[in-house]
């Protein structure tokens, strides 16, 4: 029997040859879309699965309150690694890494027994516990994990630096000298792959790093992993965190600020910790400052998973409306079956395999699809996704897809058909059922309101992106090269400044600890005369860095040459605002410095020479902040590490080129590293730019299936009117006028589907722009665009099959077959 079903089904397929072309078609773009964004989910939830503890491995994480905002941070104070072991019995381990956030690069250099020496600059260096091969599955190829991180200077690479640098020598015991001083090469790992939230090339032992020795419940210094015990309840161990600062962050806090901690906490000062899931990490939705790399968002992975389902929904429609609407061609094919005694389960089974059979078939050529355009959708989404990757789903999941999509396009079809009463359909008393009339334009209806909410989420999208690209800083963007690690310059630092400052092709240069995309340091002030410390964010700048950037002095002076600034703040209007002041030059604000070991914190007292004009040091997501510049001639903050410089009209590489002679003249063996800046601030917009780029390739996509279908129904309308079309013509009708009647209808539906989309996209693309403390405006503009496109795809689907249908001689029309 079940051969016999598909054999008729093919049968079927074959003899209607453009219906069943369409529906292939849609269902194909369909299932592939479908198929890509899978891929995508795929490879965004498999983060961090390849540790065997990960279930039990908890990222800890610090929600920091200050008075005027809160800021999340990815790292916390590096004692209370001991302090969790030792204090809580869920902790079973723990361990600390010390990374490079920035990707500042870190020169490496290796001398071979030929005297030859090996230098590379590298950003992938990063320190860490020795119990972290204890904790995490990073198989050790060579060496020794116990004791690979045990010492100061210990280090552990990958096999890629391995051959980078000692090619196919054994690189156990080699030495390799960086920024740092020399390292032991104690191990060697096998190489990472893409998904961690976290990767190196280099892994040096925390022991190596003094600062991070010494006692500290306060600083935010490294990111901190535990390990729970077996049954351990991560709630129950989060509710002690607040005890455990108490015990333990209270005393310095109180020691660093001459303040009690209860006056502290009642300022709207606070410090909440809590525990991150492993596999939640890279798709958590709290952005957090100083992670390893950029992470993704769960609630977009739902936003791709509703896609993937809407895209097939929309293909799965095309099939009913096509089939329904040729019910009637297929009524007396049923009314044969059932007078010659055909069951209605049998007349459904067929009918179902039809629509599985058509299913099979999308599905493989989906697959091909898939395969042709993967390149171009890794290229999208800046990955690198396989169809053969270890692990991957994609085949049964294709398998299965073919199945549900079968079944779920052909179920409503086949009820239908089977349904009909054999003595009406012989009669030939069979009329199309106003409910099947009424259900095809529903499901149009739903269609097209899915592809226009697809079209204005792009919209959207573009405009907030643009909104970005676009909105004023407070400084100019346009024209700066940034140079890294000028500190390693040392007592040349500011020769080579004015060297570049000398510069034709440059209009102004100057140093900075940091640069506005970059982590900032967080600072805590007692201003005179104050009962309560305050808390800004804060870089370190020279004399020339303010004008360089464009930075606007709206009261007091910037730092100069004319001064010894080296206990001089420049403050932003937040700032003011915070310290409730009308006149702030001149105010004096204490900063604590905590104690070395053994030793009484000291304080230095600053005083406050100008202020300038709130810019945007952080991403569009947050708001401005309190935010302080310290000269670079202090002591307690340190020089530059920085130098932008503004260019002179457009030639950017006759720049670059003057900028890499002087640097090569100052420091000939390092290589010269530079970024432009308006490049930089792109990145920190990647996700929002991907995600428009995958919300515009599958509105497409889902519009053009959606015309598919509508092709298709056209077409079989168009068909069913063919004698009222001739009557009309004969009657005087032009064919616009008939071109017209035929598109009113479908007009129409079209402006349903807008107004059932405009509020639905409006709430979902409101609740997004909500990620962002500076975003553009929903425009009605953009739901006119949205709901005028999807009308002029519709009219110009159409418009070809009642063209077509228009142009056809009316006594041809009107002839008896």
């Amino acid at each position: 029997m079940l051969k016999n079903y598909f054999k008729i089904a093919i049968r079927s397929l074959l003899k209607n040859r453009i219906y069943s072309i369409i529906n292939v078609l849609g269902l194909s773009i369909g299932i592939a879309s479908s198929l890509l964004i899978l891929l995508h989910v795929e490879d965004e939830l498999s983060y961090d699965e390849f540790h065997s503890k990960g279930d039990r491995i908890y990222k800890v994480g610090l929600e920091r309150l200050y008075p005027d905002h809160v800021t999340n941070y990815a790292i916390v104070p590096h004692s209370f690694s001991e302090v969790m072991v030792r204090d809580f019995p869920e902790v079973e381990n723990a361990v600390r890494m010390f990374g490079n956030p920035a990707n500042n690069p870190v020169v490496v250099s290796y001398v071979d027994e030929k005297n030859e020496e090996k230098r590379f600059e590298e950003t992938a260096f990063m320190a860490a516990d020795s119990t972290f091969f204890e904790v995490f599955d990073i198989k050790l190829i060579s060496g020794d994990p116990k004791n690979a991180l045990a010492n100061a200077q210990d280090m552990v690479i990958t096999q890629e630096m391995a051959t980078k640098y000692f090619g196919n020598e054994d690189p156990i015991n080699k030495t390799l000298t960086t920024d740092f001083g020399q390292f032991n090469v104690k191990g060697v790992c096998e190489n990472f792959t893409e998904n961690s939230h976290f990767e190196f090339g280099f892994l040096a032992a925390l022991k190596t790093f003094p600062f991070l020795q010494n006692d500290n419940f306060v600083s935010f210094t490294t990111h901190l992993y535990v390990l729970l015990n077996e049954n351990a309840d991560p709630a129950a161990l989060e509710s002690k965190f607040p005890e455990m600062v108490e015990t333990y962050a209270a005393p310095q806090i109180e020691a660093n600020l001459s303040t009690t901690y209860g006056e502290y906490v009642a300022a709207g000062n606070g410090y909440n910790y809590s525990l991150i899931p492993m596999e939640d990490i890279h798709l958590n939705p709290v952005k957090y400052q100083a992670e390893f790399k950029a992470g993704g968002d769960i609630n977009d992975v739902y936003i791709f998973i509703s896609i993937a389902v809407l895209i097939t929904l929309i293909a799965c429609i095309n099939f009913m409306n096509l089939a329904t609407a040729r019910s009637t061609e297929r009524a007396k094919e049923v009314g044969i079956r059932k007078t010659l005694g055909s069951p209605k389960k049998q007349l459904v089974a067929q009918f179902l395999t039809e629509s599985i059979v058509l299913s099979i078939i999308s599905s493989a050529i989906a697959l091909g699809v898939v395969y042709l355009t993967l390149p171009y959708f890794n290229n999208v989404i800046v990955k690198s996704l396989s169809i053969a990757s270890e692990g991957s789903l994609l085949i049964p999941v294709t398998v299965a897809y073919a199945l549900i999509v079968g079944l779920l396009a052909g179920s409503y079809p086949a009820f239908v058909l089977s349904g009909f009463n054999p003595v009406s359909v012989m009669k030939g008393k069979m009329q199309t059922n106003k409910s099947m009339s009424w259900l095809r334009n529903g499901l149009v209806v739903f269609q097209f309101a899915i592809s226009i909410i697809l079209i204005c989420g792009t919209l959207i999208v573009r405009d907030q992106i643009n909104f970005m690209a676009q909105k004023d800083l407070g400084y100019n963007k346009e024209h700066l090269i940034v140079v890294d690690r000028i500190g390693t310059l040392n007592e040349q630092l500011d020769v080579f400044i004015k060297e570049v400052q000398a510069l034709p092709e440059v209009e102004m240069a100057g140093g900075s600890g940091v640069i506005p995309v970059n982590q900032y340091f967080g600072i805590q002030f007692m201003p005179q005369g104050a009962s309560e410390p305050i808390t800004t964010n804060s870089m370190t700048a020279d004399d020339d860095y303010i004008k360089t950037m464009g930075f606007e002095i709206v009261e007091g002076r910037g730092f100069s040459k004319d001064f010894n600034d080296s206990l001089s703040l420049i403050i932003n209007q937040r700032t003011v605002d915070l310290l409730g002041v009308e006149n702030p030059i001149g105010l004096k604000l204490r900063n604590t410095v905590a104690a070395a070991a053994g030793g009484n914190p000291v304080e230095i007292e600053y005083e406050v020479v100008g202020v300038v004009k709130d810019f945007h040091y952080m991403s569009l997501r947050d708001e401005i902040s309190p935010f302080v510049i310290l000269s670079t001639e202090s002591q307690a903050f340190g020089g530059a590490g920085f130098l932008t410089a503004r260019i002179k009209g457009e030639n950017m590489q006759d720049a670059l080129a003057s900028i890499e002679n002087k640097w090569k003249m100052f420091s000939p063996e390092d290589p010269f590293k530079y970024k432009f800046l308006d490049d930089e601030l792109d990145k920190q917009y990647k996700s929002e730019a991907n995600s428009g780029k995958i919300f515009g390739l599958f509105a497409a996509l889902g519009i053009i299936i959606a015309c598919v279908g509508l092709f298709g129904l056209a077409a079989y309308m168009a068909g069913l009117r063919t004698k009222e079309i001739g009557v009309r013509k004969t009657l005087g009708a032009s064919v616009s006028g008939v071109v017209l009647l035929l598109s009113k209808d479908f007009t129409k539906l079209i402006l349903i589907a807008l107004l059932i989309a405009v509020p639905v996209s409006y709430y979902f693309m409101n609740e997004w722009l909500s990620n962002f403390a500076y975003k553009t405006g929903i425009s009605a503009l953009t739901f006119i665009i949205s709901g005028g496109l999807a009308l002029i795809i519709a009219w110009l689907t159409v418009g070809y099959q009642t063209l077509k249908a228009a142009l056809v001689n009316p006594v041809k029309s009107l002839r008896s077959e």
